[in-house]
């Protein structure tokens, strides 16, 4: 996702609009402008559970935030920077984007998420055979490919080696590997046709030829299966194949043996950089997602909490842990984010402007036949300049000119015709949407308001803080805020054994080597020891509470059921950090005093309004 699209994204979930059926109320204004009760709780209400900080959550203070929101959009308008040409432009393409989901027929969209729901109930293993050919491809390759697929299924049927016709036919470049088996797969997994295609073939059937995005192909159906639903699973990751790496991933695997935290080694062990960050933590997968190595030994695990002896994949040794089960859901539950996936996927070509049928049983829509006859008759009979209007919608009149430049000298079929008649009646029902469709209205309101607000931002802000002098002068009068913290230089030494630890203390107060301590942690029964070297900012969270910066070795400090110590070799002490060095962060700390002193200026500008009764009923409710 683009800067501009996250921002984007942030505004309209903002300026989301309601339309309630009772009478509204008045909470506050702008000038002239008056802002409801109903759009601010829609908005307050849809946003609360994603709101992280706990003072947003305060009706006062989200209010305030809201204002703010209002007062630069009205800005924004009196600038006029909604005539701005690239900006119309732009937000000609995002209303394309926006009504896409509203030219589709609801009833083939559900029986559609339905197929999808009882797919998903079972999974297909299944061996396929590609022969490539493509939309661009000439009528002889197309029926060379044809051919040349209806030849490999011929040698199967009549007795021939699934394996060996594969390697021997398919373009798939992974035949090389898997002898064209694609493993398990279920509902989204494999494109729309492809699916079908395997979802209606019989276990040890093969399937006739069928074409996708791809080429044609052919399936066979090795085995179906109930589904496994989705797990979720964290994992240490020990990268490579060295002797090292065996002896690591197997230190790790007796300290968890020995009852050490799962979770605890992920974050401070794993070599797994994005998971350990979350403790190992992978989230939720279903098959098919991980390579077959790892998925089958994650799926085999039975009960929360087990976890795998010592693996091997491509990307190194692991060990997994099964954190949650989620087998496959009822239909009422799983509904809604199966119609959403099923919108986003290519299943989407099924229903795609299937909205025109319905509108032609709505729309009053009327042609002159006896122009139509003498098209059937001979398309050049007619004037093709003539303004007498051919086809009428909701009134609206398409012109015998307008008709022959859509045909463009092709030659007149009825079945043209009827695709001329379905595109105008879609073209007037997508200029027309706003006024028929609240919903819509609503939705494009809030993208124009919030592509208003980026451009507006775009000037106000973000080029602003592209002024080096400027910049450097925030920096210079705030430089309190841009020293570094204090910080050591050593050896973080973690155990949840204190007689442990304090034993690998005497080993550093013996000046032994780090390598040697290493060593002697790997020999001591029940090993529950984590060295972390580097540098440590007096603030980290691995720091224990109670220390206090000083070299040398610290005092054994119990935290959380772990025992820990300090070995510091140096102290690095609080430094002015320098502009170059921290101009991410000073450029960010600029855009925000800038955006304050911005809503300052705009509130002696606009005069803003608060219906203070409202707004009293509104917490006395709200703070319940």
């Amino acid at each position: 996702m683009t800067f501009k699209n996250s921002f984007f994204f942030l505004f309209v979930i903002l300026s989301i609009h309601f339309y309630g059926q009772e009478k509204d109320q008045v909470l506050f204004t702008i000038e002239d402008d008056s802002f409801y009760v109903s759009e601010f709780l829609n908005v307050y209400n849809k946003n609360i559970e994603i709101v992280k900080d706990e003072n947003q959550k305060d009706i006062n203070n989200y209010l305030n935030l809201f204002i703010n929101y209002k007062l630069k959009i009205k800005q924004a308008y009196e600038l006029k920077l909604d005539t701005i040409e690239t900006y119309q432009a732009e937000l000609k393409t995002y209303r394309k984007q926006l009504i896409e989901p509203y030219l589709r027929d609801d009833s083939i969209l559900e029986n559609l998420v339905k197929e999808t729901y009882k797919r998903s109930l079972t999974e297909i293993n299944a061996s396929h055979i590609l022969v490539n050919v493509n939309d661009k491809s000439s009528p002889s390759d197309t029926l060379k490919a044809y051919n040349k697929i209806t030849e490999a299924r011929n040698k199967i049927v009549n007795g021939g080696d699934f394996k060996e016709t594969a390697n021997a036919y398919s373009d798939d470049p992974s035949v090389k590997k898997n002898d064209g088996n694609l493993g398990y797969f279920s509902a989204f997994d494999m494109v729309y046709p492809f699916e079908s295609a395997a979802y209606n073939t019989s276990v040890n059937q093969i399937s006739q030829p069928f074409r996708t995005r791809f080429g044609y192909h052919i399936v066979m159906i090795n085995d179906i299966r109930k589904s496994l639903g989705e797990i979720e699973a964290s994992h240490i990751m020990i990268k490579g194949d060295s002797i090292e790496s065996v002896e690591k991933i197997n230190s790790i695997y007796k300290k968890l043996n020995d009852g050490e935290d799962f979770y605890f080694l992920a974050k401070n062990v794993s070599e797994d950089p994005y998971s350990a960050k979350q403790k190992g933590s992978l989230g939720r997968f279903g098959t098919g997602k991980m390579v077959k190595e790892f998925e089958d030994v994650a799926f085999s695990l039975k009960e929360i909490g087990d976890y795998s002896k010592p693996f091997k994949s491509n990307f190194g040794w692991h060990i997994i842990r099964l954190d949650n089960k989620f087998p496959i859901e009822s239909y009422d539950i799983v509904k809604e984010n199966l119609t959403a996936k099923v919108r986003r996927g290519d299943r989407s070509n099924f229903i795609n402007n299937s909205i025109v049928h319905k509108l032609k049983q709505q729309y009053v829509i009327t042609i002159d036949q006896t122009l139509l006859e003498k098209l059937t008759l001979n398309v050049n009979s007619i004037d093709k300049e003539s303004s007498n209007a051919l086809l009428t919608v909701q009134g609206k009149e398409t012109t015998v000119k307008e008709f022959a430049q859509f045909l463009n000298n092709r030659e007149f079929t009825k079945k043209i015709f009827e695709s001329y008649k379905e595109k105008i009646i879609l073209d007037y029902y997508k200029t027309n949407i706003d006024q028929e469709n609240k919903e819509f209205a609503s939705l494009y309101k809030e993208y124009k308001d919030g592509l208003l607000l980026f451009e507006l931002m775009q000037k106000r802000i973000w080029e602003k803080s592209k002024d080096t002098i400027a910049l450097e002068k925030f920096y210079n009068t705030t430089k309190v805020n841009y020293r570094s913290q204090d910080s050591i230089k050593g050896t973080l030494v973690i155990s949840s054994d204190k007689k442990t630890a304090n034993l690998v203390k005497k080993k550093f107060k013996k000046k032994t080597s780090l390598k040697d301590i290493t060593s002697y942690i790997n020999t001591i029964k029940k090993s529950n020891v984590i060295l972390k070297t580097g540098v440590f900012e007096i603030n980290n969270e691995l720091l224990p509470l109670k220390y206090k910066l000083a070299k040398g070795i610290s005092d054994v400090y119990e935290e959380n059921g772990k025992f820990i110590f300090v070995n510091t070799n140096e102290i690095v002490l609080s430094s002015q950090q320098e502009l170059n060095r921290i101009k991410g962060k000073v450029i960010s700390d600029y855009q925000d005093y800038l955006e304050i002193e911005w809503i300052k200026d705009l509130k002696k500008t606009y005069a803003v309004n608060i219906n203070d009764s409202i707004l009293k009923s509104l917490i006395n409710k709200h703070s319940k």
